[in-house]
């Protein structure tokens, strides 16, 4: 595949997994054997795990796209997150604020599918904008 398929794949799997919340989308962007660098347990369950509570507080989120970078099998995207505040997250109940987070992701790709997956999401300004506490829990566990 191309770099210009790869940022396409990775361009409709934002869409449509984390915009539009479909998390039955995996089967068709991801391998079977994908790995999550980010998420706990590292793997799709965990991907979906945290997907879904983040949708679940926010359930209006949007990623937008700030920059995107090919080169090889592996694809970066700056997006900015966006959203409002519904739900319970991470024990701190609904404050309607609204959100706008910077988030960094990195795929790998394989054969049109997304292999490996490492993000990072600017964690503590979210919890600022909803006035939540910062604690020393990792920043990618959600805990049901």
């Amino acid at each position: 595949m191309s770099m210009e398929d790869n940022v396409s794949i990775v361009r409709q799997f934002i869409q449509r997994f984390w915009n539009e919340g479909d998390l039955g989308c995996t089967e068709r962007f991801l391998t079977e054997d994908y790995v999550d660098h980010a998420y706990i347990p590292g793997n799709v369950a965990g991907l979906k795990l945290t997907a879904g509570s983040l949708h679940a507080a926010f359930p209006d989120q949007s990623s937008v796209e700030e920059s995107i970078i090919a080169q090889g099998d592996r694809v970066v995207v700056r997006l900015k997150l966006e959203g409002t505040h519904r739900g319970n997250f991470r024990g701190t109940e609904a404050t309607q604020n609204r959100i706008n987070v910077k988030v960094y992701r990195e795929f790998r790709l394989a054969n049109g599918r997304i292999a490996e997956h490492w993000a990072l999401l600017d964690t503590a300004a979210l919890l600022r904008q909803i006035g939540a506490e910062l604690n020393e829990h990792p920043a990618c566990r959600i805990n049901p």
